[in-house]
């Protein structure tokens, strides 16, 4: 029985479940499911009514994307997302719940104010908001990013991640925003966001979007 995702692509946590999925070459069916759905089934995955849930069978689900991912990480070691050594795998679930807090916390609210409000529930943008997300809030975190990557490609280690993978999730709402990532200032967050937008299972996501919002 293949398990099923109750959620929207362009949320930014279905989505990083979607792409694990997608990395770790494992099929999964997706119910278009808004949170807050009343439909039994999927609150019985997310008794609060968040996105994503995730069905195993007729008795087994649950959901957080966090939690699905680790589900997945445990029954399946292809291309693994999680670090070997006990020190990495430390910095890169701070780093998922970093990118799944912080993060999202300010890209989400641009995601909102500029896409997913006025596009689904008919919010007129807040431009105050907006301007101080786009002077303030986003480039802190983003100048927080590129000292954490330094040099490297991945933030943790030398291979992908789910560091990586929670990051470039909140990363492709940044993308949909039309937020230009300053590349003198963040030349090292640019070169990464550019690598997670050419990966072939992010394409085949994007494309995913940007058919839900008519593009």
């Amino acid at each position: 029985m293949m398990a099923t995702i109750y959620g929207v692509p362009p949320s930014p946590y279905v989505r990083k479940t979607l792409l694990a999925h997608a990395v770790k070459g494992i099929s999964v069916e997706l119910k278009l499911t808004m949170p807050g759905s009343d439909e039994p089934e999927f609150r019985a995955a997310s008794p609060f009514g968040k996105i994503p849930a995730y069905r195993l069978d007729d008795t087994t689900a649950f959901s957080d994307s966090s939690v699905i991912i680790a589900y997945l990480e445990r029954t399946n070691s292809t291309n693994s997302l999680y670090p070997e050594d006990a020190a990495d795998y430390a910095i890169a679930l701070a780093l998922e719940e970093y990118s799944d807090t912080k993060f999202s916390e300010v890209v989400s609210a641009l995601y909102f104010q500029r896409i997913i409000g006025p596009m689904f529930f008919q919010h007129d943008t807040d431009q105050a908001r907006v301007d101080d997300l786009l002077t303030n809030l986003i480039p802190a975190q983003l100048d927080y990013l590129e000292k954490t990557l330094g040099e490297n490609s991945y933030f943790v280690g030398n291979s992908f991640s789910i560091a990586d993978l929670s990051i470039g999730s909140h990363m492709l709402s940044l993308y949909h925003t039309k937020f230009d990532i300053d590349t003198i200032r963040w030349p090292a967050v640019a070169a990464f966001n550019d690598a997670f937008l050419a990966r072939t299972e992010v394409k085949e996501q994007l494309a995913q979007e940007l058919a839900v919002f008519g593009k």
